[in-house]
């Protein structure tokens, strides 16, 4: 929502009003900046991610005297008492359905409820200047000018990644998030090292041990969950290939496990790297030695259990900021919630190591049918569907 000081107070009232009566048009910008102002970059970036490149056209004011005139021109128009020093860039012509509805300087927010509010259907247009002082303009012959000098909108985003809503889109990643926690390729690792580390003492050392390697892990594949959303909020259309790419590993999982037994998919120096790094922790089981095993092993353990990971990120890089980043967490918590259990069974409840290990040992390939099972579905969620 639109949070700025008094000056915003007329902002909130106007785009409020008409937001809550009006439906969403389809949205689009014209921004004059250039691309060695941070903040137009930075627009430029934002606006990308949250409404797509096709919603968006960048006009170069340095070194094009046409741009830069209309740029004058734009100010001269919409903001004739401003202030030579108060004439910044970026300056944004907000479009709905083809309309220009208001013009934006500066960047008031980075938030997408605020340029989707601004862009709301209006009689008028807003004028929003950077402070986030604005004022509705009624005025015909201004907009028609000021709509000659922007000139024709960018055509607006088809439907794909960017209209996805949370609800649409939480059945199949915590279906991709169930297939990862009992993917055998990785549960079989962390729950070797957990198991490791709890043998070595007692119950508060085994709970500390244990919690520092868990957290590494959620922390490791959030942050890169984070970076995976960016790459395809960046280029949509690969969450089709990711999709192609995840049918065939599924395919293989279900196929490798029906024979009931369980085969590594990872190459055998990388596995043989993994087993090292195991043991070395379970030598040394110290809050600080399992952390850091717990991210190096997130790293190691990438090419064997991303496959559900990269198509429930090609999914969420769809959503607003706010929501990428509840579902993201409530993805990495569901993958983390075996390795809780494990550590609060063996920890808490006492459980014999061993028993552990060998319910482990003889359940790897159904819990590989599950994880290749889950995944086919959730990729032909995505290309059918989605």
């Amino acid at each position: 929502m639109l949070k700025k000081a008094a000056a915003t107070t007329a902002l909130v009232l106007v785009v409020l009003g008409y937001s809550a009566a009006s439906a969403q048009g389809s949205v689009s910008f014209c921004i004059y900046g250039s691309a060695s102002c941070m903040a137009c970059a930075q627009l430029k970036k934002f606006l990308t991610e949250e409404f797509g490149s096709d919603a968006l056209r960048f006009n170069e004011v340095y070194g094009n005297e046409t741009n830069a005139e209309k740029l004058d021109r734009i100010y001269d128009l919409a903001f004739p008492r401003l202030p030579n020093r108060d004439r910044v860039i970026p300056v944004t012509g907000v479009f709905c359905d083809g309309r220009l509805v208001a013009v934006v300087v500066g960047v008031p927010e980075f938030d997408e409820s605020f340029w989707r509010d601004v862009a709301s259907p209006r009689e008028g247009i807003l004028l929003v200047l950077h402070n986030g002082t604005a004022v509705e303009r009624n005025d015909p012959q201004l907009i028609s000018s000021l709509e000659e000098v922007f000139g024709e909108a960018p055509i607006p985003p088809t439907p794909g990644p960017t209209t996805k809503t949370a609800s649409e889109v939480l059945i199949p990643v915590t279906t991709a998030a169930l297939a990862d926690s009992v993917n055998p390729c990785t549960f079989s690792v962390f729950t070797a090292l957990l198991l490791l580390a709890m043998s070595a003492g007692g119950r508060r050392r085994s709970l500390s041990v244990g919690g520092a390697f868990i957290a590494a892990v959620f922390l490791a594949y959030y942050a890169l969950g984070l970076g995976l959303i960016k790459v395809f909020a960046t280029l949509p259309w690969l969450k089709y290939a990711v999709a192609a790419l995840g049918l065939v590993v599924g395919s293989y999982e279900v196929i490798t496990s029906l024979g009931g037994r369980f085969k590594s998919p990872l190459p055998d120096p990388l596995y043989k790297t993994t087993s090292r790094l195991v043991e070395w922790t379970s030598r040394a089981a110290s809050v600080p030695l399992a952390f850091c095993a717990g991210l190096l092993i997130s790293v190691t353990l990438l090419p064997c259990s991303s496959g559900p990971y990269l198509v429930a990120t090609s999914l969420l890089a769809g959503l607003p900021g706010y929501q990428r980043l509840a579902l993201l967490g409530m993805y990495n918590t569901i993958f983390v919630a075996p390795l809780v259990l494990i550590l609060l069974v063996v920890g808490l409840l006492e459980r014999r190591v061993r028993d552990v290990k060998v319910w482990r040992s003889k359940k790897l390939h159904v819990m590989n049918l599950v994880a290749g099972s889950l995944l086919i579905a959730i990729c032909l969620w995505a290309l059918l569907v989605s």
